[in-house]
């Protein structure tokens, strides 16, 4: 079954080294200022979707967060982004953040302790943004992590990326990805979408999504099989068990997202997050 604080716990469980490429480029920066902006200035290559900024205050710093879909997000999603950013500056320091001010646009969805457990003081919930306030001063502070040669090397590789993001891609409208954005939506927000709540969505009546779906022949159950099998991808590769996924996904059980596993890569959902965390294990080496 999901635990409440998977978001804030989630990072404890990748083994040492293992982050996204730009985690790794942040890291080998000289200061905390220069991972920051490091972080702001790429994080479209970790999602095309997140948008960071960090802007100073006077004598405070904001570290903001956003998922631009259509103003939604998944609360977990940002709990461990904010926690990575202070387990790995702190590792990275060697000091504990002095983090003033967290907020976040989602109620708690864990007990409070949990939350004061990681940063230190509880958040403030149902805000108008996802955002850390730390002294200005930190942005001093070195890295003991940094590494100017291969700083250079995954900045090449990063920008690489980010070319790659801005290449113009043809525009679609199509009935089908409207409904399957939809689809995944309801999911990251942690319930299964109702063809009735996707076709109104949508635009249009039950009857005439239905109708819709078969010119583009597909489904609304088809749309929802594919956004499960995707997402299971994701979160098993970013180190959700195999329970916390099955429920995130909708399944009644873990036994049922079993079978849909070995239907969807002919393998169990164990074997497929062992070798989606091995992947991630040799990209992040």
């Amino acid at each position: 079954m999901l635990q409440p604080d998977i978001g804030l716990r989630m990072v404890d469980a990748f083994p040492e080294g293992q982050m996204h490429i730009l985690a790794h480029l942040a890291m080998r920066c000289a200061n905390v200022g220069a991972a920051l902006e490091a972080l702001c200035s790429y994080a479209s290559i970790a999602s095309s979707a997140d948008f960071m900024t960090c802007e100073n205050h006077g004598p405070l710093v904001r570290f903001s967060y956003e998922h631009r879909t259509e103003s939604f997000g998944n609360p977990w999603i940002v709990e461990h982004y904010f926690s990575m950013i202070m387990v790995f500056l702190t590792r990275a320091t060697g000091k504990t953040l002095p983090i003033r001010k967290i907020e976040f646009m989602f109620p708690a969805q864990a007990v409070l302790d949990a939350y004061k457990h990681r940063f230190g003081l509880v958040p403030l919930f149902n805000s108008s943004h996802n955002s850390i306030e730390f002294d200005a001063a930190i942005f001093g502070w070195p890295l003991l992590t940094r590494d100017q040669y291969m700083y250079g090397i995954l900045d090449k590789v990063v920008k690489s990326e980010l070319d790659n993001e801005k290449m113009p891609r043809a525009a679609s409208t199509s009935l089908r990805e409207k409904a399957r954005r939809e689809i995944v939506k309801t999911f990251l927000l942690g319930s299964t979408s109702s063809i009735e709540a996707v076709a109104r969505e949508c635009g249009c009546s039950v009857k005439i999504f239905r109708e819709r779906l078969s010119l583009e022949n597909t489904t609304f159950r088809h749309l929802l099989d594919e956004a499960r099998r995707d997402l299971a991808g994701e979160h098993l590769g970013s180190g959700l068990s195999v329970n916390e996924t099955a429920y995130l996904l909708g399944f009644s059980e873990p036994s049922a997202f079993q079978h849909a596993c070995k239907r969807w890569f002919d393998k169990s959902a164990g074997e497929l997050r062992k070798g989606l965390m091995d992947i991630s294990d040799k990209i992040g080496s």
